[in-house]
């Protein structure tokens, strides 16, 4: 199974492309401005229907994965989540030191 946006209902805000863990939804692929999902690296977490504005992001349960490209798309996922984290952790490290020195500063 994988997830398929209906081109139609789609305002094309892009929230979801941004969502993607394993970065398997492209714009203007089709010679339109729509969002597609590549199915063969999609791994089911639905984040992308999740944070649609729209629902228009829904299930295509006649997919069946390719167990090998599934397993990659999976660790592309967790490769994803540990640089999203790594990025969250250092801009919070980043605020800190500021704050830290407006503190000093004002003292």
């Amino acid at each position: 199974m994988a997830f398929v946006i209906e081109l139609e209902p789609c305002i094309n805000c892009g929230l979801c492309r941004r969502a993607c863990p394993t970065e398997c939804i492209h714009y203007f692929t089709t010679g339109r401005r729509t969002h597609v999902i590549d199915p063969a690296y999609c791994i089911d977490c639905g984040l992308c229907a999740q944070v649609c504005p729209v629902d228009c992001i829904t299930t295509d349960p006649l997919y069946v994965h390719d167990a090998v490209v599934l397993a990659e798309a999976k660790q592309h996922a967790k490769a994803w989540a540990r640089r999203r984290y790594a990025r969250e952790q250092a801009a919070k490290e980043q605020a800190l030191t500021i704050t830290r020195r407006l503190t000093t500063a004002r003292e």
